[in-house]
C-alpha cells in the first residue's frame, strides 16, 4: 500500500475507533453507520485510480494526498449522528459543514489546477463555490428526505456555509500547492 496516503489510513482507524466506541456505548445504528462509511472510504482510496484509464484523467491525477478528505469529512460528523451532537443549542452543525466544504474544495481545487494551467484565485473560487452549492443543495435534499433537516434558516446556514468553504479552500489550493516541498 506504499501508493495510498498513511494520513488517510490512520484517519480510516480513527474512524473505525469511532465505530467500535458507538458500538460500547449502545449507539448500535450510528455504529453501523460509521462502519459503512469506512468500507465506503476503503473503496474511494484503496483502487489504483492513477491506472484505470476508464477514469477521467482529472482523478488519475489527484494527488494521494487527497484520500483523507472523505474521510475526515466522515470522521468529523460522525459525533454528530452517533451522539445527537447535531441538534441542540451548539455551533457543532455549523462547524461540520464549514470544515466539510473545505475538504470539498480543496479537492476541487486540486482537481482543477492538475493540468498546471494558471488560474486566478477568483475564478477558482467561484468554480469552487459553484461545485460547493449543488454539494450542499443535495445534501439538504437528501437531509429533506431523510427526514433529518431542521427548520430553514438552518437550511440557509448549512448551504451558505458549505458554499464558502468550497469556495475558500480552492481559491487557496494554489498558494498550498506552492508552499509544498518539491
Amino acid at each position: 500500500m506504499p501508493r495510498q496516503s498513511r494520513f488517510a489510513w490512520v484517519c480510516l482507524g480513527a474512524l473505525g475507533l469511532a465505530a467500535a466506541a458507538l458500538w460500547a456505548v449502545d449507539k448500535r445504528n450510528a455504529a453501523l453507520g460509521t462502519v459503512l462509511a469506512v468500507l465506503g472510504c476503503v473503496f474511494l482510496i484503496l483502487p489504483p485510480r492513477e491506472r484505470m484509464a476508464r477514469l477521467p484523467w482529472r482523478l488519475r491525477a489527484l494527488p494521494r494526498r487527497y484520500d483523507a478528505t472523505p474521510v475526515l469529512a466522515s470522521l468529523i460528523s460522525t459525533p454528530g449522528y452517533g451522539l445527537s451532537w447535531f441538534h441542540g443549542a451548539n455551533p457543532y452543525d455549523e462547524a461540520v459543514h464549514l470544515l466539510s466544504g473545505l475538504l470539498a474544495g480543496a479537492v476541487v481545487g486540486a482537481l482543477l489546477q492538475a493540468d498546471g494551467r494558471p488560474r486566478s484565485a477568483l475564478r477558482l473560487a467561484m468554480s469552487g463555490g459553484a461545485f460547493g452549492l449543488a454539494l450542499s443543495l443535495a445534501w439538504e435534499a437528501f437531509e429533506w428526505w431523510a427526514g433529518l433537516i431542521g427548520n430553514g434558516t438552518d437550511t440557509l446556514t448549512d448551504i451558505l456555509l458549505t458554499t464558502l468553504g468550497t469556495a475558500l479552500a480552492a481559491a487557496l489550493v494554489p498558494a498550498a500547492q506552492a508552499s509544498r516541498p518539491r
